[in-house]
Order: C-alpha cells, then structure tokens, then sequence
C-alpha cells in the first residue's frame, strides 16, 4: 500500500498548484483524476502544432497566485502577449460591436447611481440593472456575463463576478502561454515529488487513526493529509465520511454543465473577420472563444460552449458551420470536452466561512476550488496557496 505525504484528488488549476507547492518543500504528492487527461477547466486540443483553448483561455496581471506558480514552473519565458482584437455580439443581424446593443441614453440615466449603490448582498441582475438600466441588462450585460462564466448568472453574488485586483505593471494587460494554458499543467505534473495518475478517480475517503486512506482506481493509497480539489458536489461526496458537516454545506452547490467544442480551420477557408470572442444573447451556446489572440500562420480556432444536452454532435456542428460561414468539409480538426462550473448563489461566502471553520477541526484536510472566492483561475490559485500555507 502506499503512502504519500499528500494526496490530491483533481488534477486542474487548483489541484496542481497544491501539488506543486508542496512538491517544492520536498514533500510526496499524489494527485488522482477521474478524467483521462489532467487539467480540469484548462483544456488546450492540439492539431499540426496549433494549439486551441476549450476552457481557461486568459492570463490577467492581476492574477498574482497564478502567476507565481507559472513563475515556479519556469514559464515567464513562455508568456504570450494576446493580440488586441474586438469581440462582438451575435443577433439577428449577425456579429455586431456590443455597443450597438447598448442603449446609451438609459446608461446616462441608470449610471449615476454606481456612486452610492453597492455589490454586497445583491445579484449580479440586481446591482447592474441599477447601473446600466433594465433594457441595458438584458440585451447586453446578462448574456456577457453569461458567455464569461458559460451560464446564466443573474442570481450570482455581484461581489464575486468582475472583481479588481491589483495588477502586476511589469506584466502584458493579458497575457497566455506559448504553447497553450496546459504548459503549466503539464510541466508542474513533471516535478519529481508529483505522481499524477489519470483515469483513476477517487471511489472513498475514510480516516483511522489520523492516517487517510483513499480508494482509487481499484488501488489503495494513504496519506497523513487529503486534499479535494474537485467541484463542491464532488468534494461533499468524498467528505461525507471524513467531515459530514462539511459534505452537507458541499453537496447542494451545484455545478452547471457546460459542452465545448473546438473547431480548427485553415485561415483561408474562413472569412470571418479577426475577434477575441462571440456574445451569444440567445443562442444554444454562450460563447466562442477565438484564437486570434494569439495568431498563427496557418490556422484559426475557436471554441464553442454550447448549453449542455440540448444539441446532438452534428447540430453543434451545424451551428459552427452558420456562424463560421464556411463548410464542415473545411473544418482540419474538431475536438470536444466538458466541463462543470459551479453556480453560487448569495449567502455564499457565509457558507464558504463555515466550511472553513468545520475542515480546520479535521487534521490534515484540506479543500480547494474555484468556488471560493470566484471563478476565475486566479481564485483556485489564491484559493490553494492559502490552504498550502495553512499546512506548514
């Protein structure tokens, strides 16, 4: 049987920055994933030397945690500049600037109350509505919203969406990786101290004598400390044993489905003009994601989200087809993926305060995701640095 000095379960963001900082202090780490291929929300489809994001796809200066475990990696060399392209807004007249969906007149009128209104305890529709006026949000401001975090997020906390960080000067605005936003998964995944097995989710986590042991992939293993790096519902599950309380706050955050789907296409088989990202205001998907930001000289890409279990494989095709204006038989490479993203609802962060308190009792657990703070992937990195802090 053996034994690590941490185990981890998920292998995205969150996980494998644990790992990495603990793998660094010299400690055996053991990461365990379900998925065939390690990342969780970071997924870069690779054809001829093209790389595409299906998931995280931006690096902000303002991403401190990530950054420095991008740092400890050795990736500042591989820091790409994202090229400074418009995104639009897909209506019935087709791909439009989104200010033309914006009705300026009920912005001057609404704007003014930004001074005295304030994000906590509200909605994102409650807050910005205020703002930007009724008609502005819902023709505009909730399916951006939407297309950032791949669902209808009008019942989220407003403090936890669009939040300011302080940003590093010496740093592009925004930036991702040469070689795609996995590079970090994959590099830090070759630290010495990590063993990362896919494929092999965990099945239990039980806890005897201040020893965890974790079942996975028909194997066994133990450890002094376990780590749940995986959505909340997941996370509960694994702690219903170890932490009951705990998997009771977990288990009813639930998590939205999100289908995406990269087409790859030669530049001169597509005429759509350059963009970072499409809007959807009322589509069968959120959001594309372009790779024009970092352009290459042979191919394009762009990543569909599309709402889950509403279309078959071919439809989605159809739709990339439509919007792409050009011919399946042009696409060179389609890849797909799915993803889970949490919905928080207010009263969040007074649920995320009690979690703390109850796993801070249980010795050697620690729990980490992009749902503590926010979505972003700065937040699973502040999220995991603290928690790794925490056990030294």
């Amino acid at each position: 049987m053996a034994h690590f000095d941490f185990i981890v379960a998920g292998s995205g963001v969150s996980g494998m920055v644990f790992a990495q900082i603990m793998a660094a202090e010299g400690k055996k780490v053991l990461v365990l994933e379900k998925s065939e291929r390690a990342g969780g929300c970071l997924a870069s489809a690779t054809y001829d030397n093209f790389w595409l994001e299906l998931g995280g796809h931006t690096v902000y200066a303002s991403y401190a945690s990530y950054i420095s475990a991008m740092k400890h990696a050795g990736l500042e060399e591989n820091f790409l500049p994202r090229k400074k392209v418009p995104f639009r807004m897909l209506t019935s007249a087709g791909l439009v600037p989104i200010t033309k969906c914006l009705n300026k007149l009920e912005l001057a009128l609404n704007v003014p109350s930004a001074f005295f209104t304030k994000k906590a305890g509200k909605t994102v529709r409650e807050y910005y509505t205020k703002i930007l006026g009724r008609g502005n949000y819902e023709k505009m401001f909730r399916p951006m919203i939407a297309a950032v975090i791949s669902q209808e997020g009008s019942d989220f906390p407003a403090d936890m969406m669009l939040k300011s960080r302080p940003k590093d000067k010496s740093l592009p605005r925004s930036f991702t990786l040469k070689g795609g936003m996995t590079e970090f998964i994959n590099k830090a995944a070759k630290h010495g101290n990590i063993n990362l097995k896919t494929s092999c989710g965990v099945e239990s986590v039980s806890l005897s004598g201040g020893v965890y042991s974790i079942v996975a992939g028909g194997e066994t293993f133990t450890s002094d400390n376990f780590v749940s790096a995986v959505y909340p519902a997941e996370a509960g599950r694994l702690l219903a044993d170890v932490a009951p309380e705990a998997s009771e706050i977990l288990i009813p955050i639930s998590s939205a489905k999100v289908e995406s789907m990269g087409v790859i296409i030669k530049k001169e088989d597509v005429a759509v003009e350059e963009l970072s990202f499409i809007i959807a205001a009322d589509s069968e998907f959120t959001s594309v994601v372009s790779r024009d930001v970092a352009e290459d000289s042979k191919y394009r890409g762009f990543a569909f989200h599309f709402k889950p279990d509403r279309l078959t494989y071919e439809q989605k095709i159809a739709v990339a087809e439509k919007v792409l204006k050009t011919d399946k038989s042009k696409f060179a490479h389609v890849a797909e993926t799915v993803h889970f993203c949490p919905t928080l609802k207010l009263g969040h962060e007074e649920r995320m305060d009690r979690l703390d308190e109850i796993i801070q009792k249980v010795k050697g657990l620690y729990v980490t995701g992009n749902w503590f703070t926010g979505l972003a992937i700065e937040d699973c990195a502040f999220r995991s640095t603290a928690e790794a802090n925490r056990a030294f």
